[in-house]
């Protein structure tokens, strides 16, 4: 029998490889399909779920559904790709497509619910009641409008922990004096705190479980603080920001009669400081059930611009004072009033206070750069999970099971290779090619040995 020739060899070896690359996509496509595996090559790891997500799904007790108001093919593809990988993390994880031309009875009916769907929402409901993610809740957009990130992990997995445990807080921040909050309500919200703002000037009162005063710049009036001082007596609690930069005589005096009061001048610290930013302190961490994983992970917050916190005994204050944040013993306060000159650390640099049953009553920090925008999202940073964490403490939370997970960023170029396109062009070029190669290689060794 004649021998196949050359060239008919490296035919049947390139049929060979067309064959063996699309059998292999199409059942790692099917795999994809059937367990969910997928890899990100994205820089930003866009596509990858967190450990805080995994965790939060295998928690779920109960069923609960995803609602995505878009049609699946309507949906952006980085937002059903991300979903998609959600489904596969649990079964208790229903992901479901609705149309809101197709179906506005499904639309009309949670807005009689209280739920003002719009295009592009997500609606997750379980056992512990329903949460409503917007869509401009899900994306971070720079300062011309454009979308630069997504903030859809952390927005999904808090809702679905909350959405199965029925867990539910709400917030007002003031308003009127300066205050900063926008980076702290999005951190709050983002920890399932429903948020909105407190004008005591204008004689409302809070109705909130928690009132945040962020960085106020201009003073309080006493009629406001009176509000205030009705408010913590009824059981509301209390979370201030007050810095270096502000004189706050009124809400300072007001503080102080639970407490905590604040020392003049900025605390200064030689060594523990962000790296070509003497102001910018990194504290150490006080003996309190709010620190303990930061303190475990050694995960620092940054505090710019801090002033130093007096406790008082409890006794007279009637509250019960824990330090939270302290710095070290290296720190000095320039202060014209102390005697000896500077003042010496370690300081206080904020602090909570409880009733004498236990119940969080309020949280100061002494600085007010600490929830500015940028620290804020800083990945490097733990000032966004501390502060939420800080809030649910103080809302009556269990701080531990709110999931922080920073935004993830939308830089092109992007690259998400499903399964089945990575393992087939691995097949191709780790594997078939050489080894054609090699078969090309062998056939005319024999061949030539043959003549």
């Amino acid at each position: 029998m004649k021998g196949l020739s050359q060239k008919t060899v490296y035919r049947l070896v390139a049929v060979l490889a067309v064959c063996v690359f699309i059998l292999a996509n199409l059942c790692a496509g099917r795999l994809a399909v059937l367990f969910g595996l997928a890899f990100d090559f994205t820089g930003e790891r866009l596509y990858s779920l967190s450990d805080a997500t995994k965790s939060a799904a295998s928690a779920l007790g109960a069923e609960t559904r995803v609602y995505v108001i878009n049609s699946e093919a309507a949906c952006p593809p980085v937002l059903r790709e991300i979903l998609g990988r959600y489904g596969f993390l649990s079964a208790k994880i229903v992901i479901r497509y609705v149309d809101p031309y197709a179906d506005p009875a499904f639309v009309d009916d949670y807005r009689m619910k209280g739920f003002p769907l719009k295009e592009s929402d997500l609606l997750v409901e379980g056992a512990g009641g329903i949460r409503h993610i917007p869509a401009g809740d899900i994306f971070v957009y720079d300062g011309e409008g454009a979308v630069t990130g997504l903030r859809l992990e952390e927005k999904l997995t808090n809702a679905l922990a909350r959405a199965d445990t029925g867990a539910g807080f709400s917030a007002s921040f003031t308003v009127g004096h300066g205050e900063r909050t926008d980076s702290l309500e999005e951190a709050l919200s983002g920890a399932g705190f429903s948020v909105n703002t407190l004008a005591l000037t204008a004689g409302e009162t809070p109705e909130a479980g928690l009132v945040v005063i962020a960085g106020p710049e201009r003073d309080f009036l006493p009629e406001e603080t009176a509000a205030l001082d009705s408010f913590l007596a009824g059981g509301g609690r209390l979370m201030v920001f007050v810095g270096a930069g502000a004189r706050l005589p009124e809400l300072e005096s007001f503080l102080g009669s639970r407490g905590l009061s604040l020392l003049p001048g900025a605390v200064a610290e030689p060594l523990a400081h962000v790296p070509g930013d003497p102001a910018g302190l990194i504290p150490m961490y006080g003996m309190h059930g709010i620190n303990l994983d930061f303190a475990e992970r050694r995960y620092y917050l940054v505090m710019p611009g801090a002033r130093a916190l007096g406790l008082a005994d409890d006794e007279l204050s009637g509250l019960r004072t824990t330090r939270l944040l302290l710095s070290t013993r290296d720190a000095r306060i320039d202060s014209p009033s102390a005697h000896g000159g500077d003042l010496a650390g370690p300081f206080v640099l904020a602090a909570a206070a409880e009733k004498p049953g236990g119940e969080p009553a309020l949280i100061l920090f002494g600085s007010g750069g600490i929830c500015a925008g940028d620290i804020m999202e800083a990945p490097a940073y733990a000032n966004r999970e501390y502060l939420a964490r800080a809030a649910l403490w103080l809302a009556g939370g269990n701080g531990r099971e709110y999931f922080s997970i920073p935004p993830k960023t939308l830089a092109p170029p992007a690259l998400n290779a499903g399964f089945g396109l990575t393992l087939a062009v691995l097949l191709v070029f780790a594997a078939l090619l050489p080894l054609a190669a090699l078969a090309a290689g062998f056939v005319t060794l024999v061949r030539r040995r043959g003549r």
